[in-house]
């Protein structure tokens, strides 16, 4: 998006694919790739940039409401649930990383 960093992205992400905001982390937690399907077929390669957001509130109506399905759950949950093998370990990254920090 012209004129926005990497994180103010992931911040106006969140909002439109989720319905959540709160505060952005500037700095990269990770990368993952995926083939996104265009809606001709093509399947078309993609790097996306990972932040962190630490969550506030849900919003009362997002964008794209009813295109998708909201689900909480903890990290080592939602590796198991994605498809994405590099996300998957972006996940479990992050869940290992939690868990020292309440050790």
């Amino acid at each position: 998006m012209e004129g926005k960093s990497a994180h103010q992205v992931a911040e106006q992400e969140a909002r439109e694919e989720a319905g959540v905001c709160g505060k952005v982390s500037k700095k990269a937690f990770g990368y993952f790739t995926y083939l996104k399907c265009l809606s001709d077929g093509e399947n078309v390669p993609c790097v996306v940039q990972v932040h962190l957001l630490k969550f506030e509130k849900p919003l009362d109506h997002d964008r794209e409401q009813g295109q998708r399905e909201l689900l909480w759950c903890f990290c080592f949950e939602a590796a198991v649930k994605v498809d994405e093998p590099e996300l998957k370990g972006l996940l479990r990254l992050l869940h290992e990383r939690k868990s020292k920090l309440r050790q």
